[in-house]
């Protein structure tokens, strides 16, 4: 069965068939029996009572028994899984764990120190060093460590140059150490965790954050506001919609590529969306791997466009609607404009936290968190504070693979003025499926706005054009555009939670390198299209590298290059599009433009 790689369903089919053997039987049951029984034995409370709760393992049985042989004055040191410090279920664990941790020193296995442990090619593990159990918690912490003589630097230099990011200015993975990459953890430190993560008063229990650096804390800090999303109450629903597999086994969904006639058929997974973009890929009409999803030109879509997905309705719609979920103010979840979520996080990618609003009477698989709420209102001042990267150094903080709601409920509520409101409005409406939503949420403010730096690439008119009534012209467009307005948001959300400008750059500086690295090489010509990027979810959009050092950069103010592309992201098959890229060419400054914008 493992040879010929089965899936599960399989497997179930032809098991009894398999042992009908008698010898294949004994086999089978001698080793179900040795398993179950060392699954019970490392269960069993009276065994291991400090694991109460956790699914056990043998690692994790490691630990009290060392604290068990070990004396008062003795050490016992571990290379292990993170996952005892973020396990939701692992508080009793880690209550014990804290009074006897000395030193956890988290690693990133990028440079295979170990090979053969990586998840999708990441994974993370940890140095941990116990002692004798203490009165008082106290333990240092160092994050993101890609080789072991770095924490050697971080006890011994006394460097001169700032802290350090989490890769160099080549692009590589930094392994320097600086003393402010050294985090004391004591009751204060945990008690601000167990109420920002887990918004708990049982700081014994708090899960530990991955912090890069001891100046984040105090931007952490910042999120430990009143009143957060939990205390909307019933006004809000989350759900991860539909289980993929169960799905498709229970007749809801069937697996087939086809671009939806109407918002009910739209069926989103998490490679659709993009930081405040609904629309940032389709899938291919041969939708099989993680890859197979193109970049939609916002330039070119029709008024009621809606990409092509991968999953359609098996059922009737009236039998499909009575099995969506009821929110609880009696409307059904997909009837709802809500904000989509990828479930996945992506901690090494250029942005981990990916949100993004999506039209009325649609639906999505599990791949997707989403998030509806009774009043416009709050999904908009919710959707701007997850597509700004305040929010998404928060998750990143967790260090959690996937999105929970426990991280989500525990976001602060901020108060928003039209400015943000505004941004999100135009970054979201990109078709007439949002008129309704731009119609309710419209402020009178809105024509008097500006943008916060002058640029060609960038008109008053995108805000004076504004009328109460959603038009073609009203959402934006361009690559530029929408850049500037998510380093708005970036900046208006930084006010609104009490991070400061020098806080805000450092977390760009440290905790975003990847999205740095595509920031110094993306160029936009002078329309503000992206002519060139080494953006990796951008394949496809602008010039290849060859063509850009080759032509395209060597142009001068005022002359175009003609570029032809195949569309195959609209309805009717791929269309071959001409694409004018005008000089002068130029990137942007992010840090520069955080200054400008503040």
């Amino acid at each position: 069965f493992a040879i010929k790689e089965m899936k599960a369903a399989e497997v179930t089919k032809k098991r009894l068939h398999a042992l009908e053997d008698a010898k294949s039987r004994e086999i089978y049951l001698d080793e179900y029996e040795l398993i179950a029984g060392e699954q019970s034995f490392l269960n069993a409370m009276q065994n291991y009572a400090d694991l109460s709760g956790m699914k056990a393992n043998l690692f994790k049985c490691f630990l009290p028994q060392a604290w068990l042989y070990c004396s008062k004055n003795g050490v016992s040191a571990f290379v292990h899984p993170n996952g005892v410090f973020d396990d939701p279920k692992g508080g009793d664990l880690r209550a014990k764990l804290y009074r006897r941790l000395r030193q956890h020193f988290q690693v990133e296995n990028e440079l295979n120190l170990f090979e053969g442990t990586n998840d999708h090619g990441r994974m993370r593990f940890s140095l941990n060093v116990y002692g004798g159990e203490r009165k008082d918690i106290a333990f240092d912490t160092i994050s993101n460590l890609f080789t072991a003589s770095t924490i050697d630097d971080c006890y011994n230099d006394i460097p001169s140059y700032p802290v350090p990011g989490i890769k160099d200015e080549n692009g590589n993975w930094s392994t320097k150490g600086h003393p402010g990459r050294i985090v004391p953890v004591t009751k204060k430190e945990l008690q601000s965790f167990a109420l920002l993560f887990d918004s708990s008063d049982n700081w014994q229990q708090a899960r530990l954050p991955v912090i890069h650096a001891r100046a984040l804390l105090s931007s952490l800090e910042q999120f430990l506001k009143e009143p957060n999303i939990r205390d909307i109450g019933e006004d809000w629903f989350s759900t991860i919609m539909w289980v993929e597999t169960m799905a498709v086994q229970g007749g809801i969904l069937e697996r087939r590529e086809r671009f939806p006639d109407k918002c009910s058929e739209l069926i989103y997974a998490g490679s659709h969306i993009g930081v405040g973009n609904p629309l940032f890929k389709a899938s291919r009409p041969k939708c099989k791997f993680n890859g197979d999803f193109d970049p939609i030109d916002l330039y070119t879509i029709p008024n009621s466009y809606l990409q092509r997905c991968h999953y359609v309705i098996k059922s009737d719609y009236s039998s499909y609607l009575q099995q969506v979920q009821s929110t609880p103010w009696g409307t059904k979840y997909s009837q709802e404009y809500k904000l989509l979520c990828r479930k996945m996080l992506n901690q090494s990618g250029e942005r981990t936290l990916i949100a993004a609003i999506a039209p009325r009477m649609s639906s999505h698989i599990d791949g997707i968190y989403g998030l509806a709420f009774r009043n416009n209102k709050d999904l908009i001042r919710v959707a701007a504070q997850l597509f700004s990267l305040p929010f998404d150094f928060f998750v990143k903080a967790t260090g959690m693979s996937n999105l929970r709601q426990t991280t989500v409920e525990g976001f602060p509520i901020l108060e928003i003025n039209e400015d943000i409101s505004v941004r999100v409005l135009l970054l979201s409406c990109l078709t007439d499926a949002y008129s309704e939503l731009w119609s309710s949420e419209w402020n009178n403010k809105f024509p008097n706005l500006l943008w916060s730096k002058e640029s060609p690439q960038l008109s008053c008119s995108t805000f004076t054009s504004l009328t109460p009534k959603w038009t073609v012209k009203t959402p934006l467009r361009t690559d530029y555009e929408r850049r500037q307005a998510l380093v708005e948001l970036d900046v208006l959300v930084s006010l609104a939670l009490g991070i400061t400008l020098e806080q805000l750059i450092m977390l760009y500086k440290i905790q975003f390198p990847v999205l740095q690295g595509y920031e110094a090489d993306t160029w936009y010509d002078a329309n503000g299209r992206i002519v060139f990027t080494n953006n990796r979810s951008l394949t496809g959009v602008g010039v290849d590298r060859k063509t850009w050092e080759n032509a395209v950069s060597k142009i001068n103010p005022g002359e175009k290059y003609v570029h032809k592309v195949v569309d195959n992201t609209m309805p009717g098959g791929p269309v071959e599009r001409t694409i004018e890229y005008l000089a002068p060419l130029d990137r942007c400054d992010r840090e520069k433009d955080y200054e400008t914008a503040w």
